[in-house]
């Protein structure tokens, strides 16, 4: 059976990729209403910004798949490097240095877990031997 998939992605998010990853790897695997919680309350200046990628894939699980939004984790997060604006620093003695201002892109994948529904055991009958 294949699983149902919702994704959101966001393009050259002004931050590098290991700043990005800081956040985004304690995410995966995890509720999005957990997820949402988290964001909300970390001081960090992404946070908001991944916290609406999040809230945008669950939107897009709810109208465009038909997905229960009570049972939807974070699959995963993909954080890749988009591009860099090159600049230059004036250094001592007439020199210059590169300085790299680095952008992100942010995928995030969220999936259904399924109800599992609990069976029952049979209950043994105990015999004697003999009877």
């Amino acid at each position: 059976m294949t699983q149902k998939l919702s994704v959101a992605s966001l393009d050259a998010v002004k931050s590098s990729p290991l700043k990005v990853m800081r956040i985004t790897k304690n995410i995966a695997g995890r509720p999005v209403a957990e997820v949402l919680k988290l964001l909300q309350f970390s001081n960090l200046k992404l946070a908001p910004i991944i916290r609406a990628l999040v809230y945008s894939a669950m939107s897009n699980a709810e109208n465009n798949h038909n997905m229960d939004v009570d049972n939807l984790y974070v699959k995963d997060v993909d954080v890749g490097r988009a591009f860099a604006l090159r600049r230059f620093a004036a250094r001592g003695r007439g020199k210059s240095s590169r300085i790299l201002k680095t952008f992100s892109n942010i995928r995030v994948i969220l999936a259904e877990k399924s109800a599992e529904k609990p069976t029952a055991k049979k209950a043994k009958v105990k015999t004697k031997k003999g009877e």
